[in-house]
C-alpha cells in the first residue's frame, strides 16, 4: 500500500550534507523531457525538450515541485518534423512559448517507488499525469530524479487537422530526467 511520505525516509539514498530535505534546481543542461508518439500505428517517433528548468522542494511534511520546459526547444531530430510540432497544429509555440509542470504531494511504496501526481500546462489548457519514477544520486551532492507517465494530447487541446491527427497517436509517453542540485549552491 502506498502513503504519502517525506522524503527523508522514502528511499535509502541521501545526499553526502544529510537528507534529501530541502529546494533543488534543476541543472538544465544534464536535465531532459523526452516523449515517443505512435505514428501511423506502426512504430514511435521518439523527440525530447531540450530546454528545461525550475525546481523541486523536498520535505517531510510538504513537497512539491515547478518545471518550466520551452516548447520551442523540441526535437525529433528531423528539422521539417520539429517546425510543424512548434506550429499551431501541435505546440502553437508563438502563443504558448511554455509549458508548465507543478506537482504536489508525493506517494512511495516500501520499494522507493514513487507516484508523483502532476499537472500538464500545454496551449493554455490543463491535464493530470500520474508520473511514477525513482531517485538515485548523481554527481558530487547532485540527485537524479527519473519520471516516467503517459498524457493524452487531446487533453491539452492538441489536435491536429486533417490528415495528420490520423497519423498521430494519441498517447504521449513521457520520459523524464531532472538532474537536480542543492538550490543553494549556485
Amino acid at each position: 500500500m502506498a502513503t504519502e511520505t517525506t522524503f527523508e525516509n522514502r528511499t535509502n539514498h541521501s545526499s553526502p550534507d544529510g537528507p534529501l530535505s530541502g529546494r533543488w534546481r534543476v541543472i538544465s543542461e544534464r536535465s531532459r523531457v523526452g516523449f515517443r508518439v505512435k505514428k501511423m500505428g506502426l512504430y514511435h517517433v521518439k523527440g525530447r525538450f531540450r530546454a528545461v528548468a525550475g525546481t523541486v522542494e523536498l520535505g517531510p511534511a510538504e513537497s512539491s515541485a515547478d518545471i518550466v520546459i520551452d516548447a520551442s526547444s523540441v526535437t525529433t531530430r528531423m528539422p521539417p518534423r520539429d517546425l510543424h510540432l512548434r506550429s499551431a497544429d501541435f505546440l502553437d509555440v508563438k502563443t504558448h512559448p511554455v509549458i508548465a509542470v507543478t506537482a504536489g504531494a508525493v506517494e512511495a511504496d516500501p520499494d522507493g517507488e514513487l507516484r508523483v501526481p502532476a499537472t500538464f500546462e500545454i496551449r493554455g489548457q490543463r491535464a493530470e499525469v500520474e508520473l511514477t519514477g525513482h531517485f538515485h544520486g548523481g554527481d558530487g551532492g547532485d540527485l537524479v530524479l527519473h519520471l516516467g507517465g503517459q498524457l493524452d494530447r487531446h487533453d491539452v487541446g492538441i489536435r491536429a487537422r486533417q490528415p495528420f491527427e490520423m497519423v498521430v497517436g494519441r498517447r504521449v509517453e513521457l520520459d523524464v530526467e531532472l538532474d537536480l542540485e542543492p538550490a543553494g549552491s549556485e
